[in-house]
């Protein structure tokens, strides 16, 4: 469903420039444009990425921290949860993530970590 919404904004993206490019507007307009993407680039490829650099396509991280609900139970056994692991499942490219596929956590205790 996610990949449906950017699919539309990118045809109605194209669809403007396309339109823009047909009228005396667009020899103003575009080169603004191309510059804000390629300072968009230039800022992502500047950050510290979550990946190496020659990463490309589906990946999956997964972050661990303390585990902020007292009320927490872990999922294999049922006792309290100590650590929370986020998994997060994203499409990357170059390194950089640029759709998130899919996240959520994972209450653990000290027993089941590994």
């Amino acid at each position: 469903m996610r990949f449906g919404r950017e699919l539309v904004a990118v045809v109605i993206v194209f669809a403007l420039v396309g339109a823009l490019v047909r009228t005396g507007v667009g020899r103003f307009v575009l080169p603004v444009v191309a510059l804000g993407v390629v300072a968009g680039v230039v800022v992502l490829l500047t950050r510290r990425p979550a990946y190496t650099r020659t990463t490309f396509g589906p990946r999956t991280r997964i972050l661990e921290s303390l585990s902020p609900d007292a009320d927490a139970v872990c999922v294999e056994c049922g006792s309290p949860a100590t650590t929370v692991r986020r998994y997060v499942r994203e499409w990357v490219i170059l390194g950089v993530p640029v759709v998130l596929l899919d996240d959520g956590q994972i209450p653990i205790c000290d027993d089941h970590r590994d």
